[in-house]
C-alpha cells in the first residue's frame, strides 16, 4: 500500500497538532472506549447469578480482559504499522494471526488454567478460565486487524481510533466468551 500525501499529512498533523486539535481528535474514540467498557459492565451484571454461584469467577475475569487486550495491542501495533508501510496480502495476514492467538491462546490458557485451578480450588473454574483464554486471545487477534481495515475505509486514521475502539470491542467479546464458556461448563 503506498502512503498518500493525505495519509503523510495526518500523522505530521497528530505530531504536531495543537493541544484542543488532539483533544477533539482523540476524546470521541476514549468515549467510544467508555461506551464499550459500560457495555462489558452491563455484560458482568447479566452473568450475576452465574457470579453468585461461583464467585471465584470473579477473581479471573481481570485476567480474561488483560490478556485479550494485550494480544489485540500486540497485533493491532503490528498490523497498523504494516499498513502504513508494506505491501501485503491482508487476508493471509489476518488468517496468520488467527492462528498465532489461538497458538498463544493454547499456551497461556493452558498456564492461566492451571493457576485458576489452584487459586480457586476448582478444576472446572480452571477450565472456564483456560478455554476463555484460548477462544477470546484468538478473537483478539482478528479483531485487532479488522478494526483498523474498517476505520481506514471511513478514511478514519486507525493509529487514533484502533486502540479505544479495539479495547472496547475485546472487553465486551472476551468477557462474553468467558461467561457463555461459565454457562456451558459450570
Amino acid at each position: 500500500m503506498k502512503l498518500t500525501h493525505h495519509d503523510s499529512l495526518m500523522k505530521a498533523e497528530l505530531v504536531t497538532a495543537r493541544f484542543w486539535d488532539l483533544i477533539k481528535i482523540r476524546l470521541p474514540w476514549l468515549i467510544v472506549g467508555l461506551t464499550g467498557a459500560l457495555l462489558a459492565g452491563v455484560i458482568v451484571s447479566r452473568f450475576e447469578l452465574s457470579l453468585r454461584e461461583h464467585i471465584a469467577l470473579a477473581f479471573f475475569i481481570p485476567v480474561i480482559a488483560y490478556m485479550s487486550d494485550a494480544i489485540g495491542t500486540q497485533t493491532e501495533t503490528i498490523f497498523i504499522r504494516a499498513l502504513a508501510n508494506l505491501r501485503f496480502s491482508i487476508k493471509k495476514y489476518i488468517f496468520r494471526e488467527l492462528f498465532v492467538g489461538a497458538t498463544m491462546g493454547s499456551l497461556i490458557g493452558f498456564l492461566a488454567g492451571f493457576f485458576a485451578s489452584l487459586i480457586s480450588g476448582s478444576s472446572q473454574i480452571g477450565l472456564v478460565v483456560g478455554l476463555s483464554l484460548f477462544f477470546s486471545m484468538s478473537a483478539a487477534t482478528v479483531l485487532a486487524c479488522q478494526v483498523p481495515i474498517i476505520l481506514r475505509s471511513f478514511r478514519n486514521d486507525p493509529a487514533v481510533g484502533s486502540g479505544p475502539f479495539t479495547t472496547a470491542l475485546q472487553d465486551v467479546v472476551s468477557l462474553t466468551i468467558y461467561f457463555l464458556v461459565a454457562s456451558i461448563i459450570l
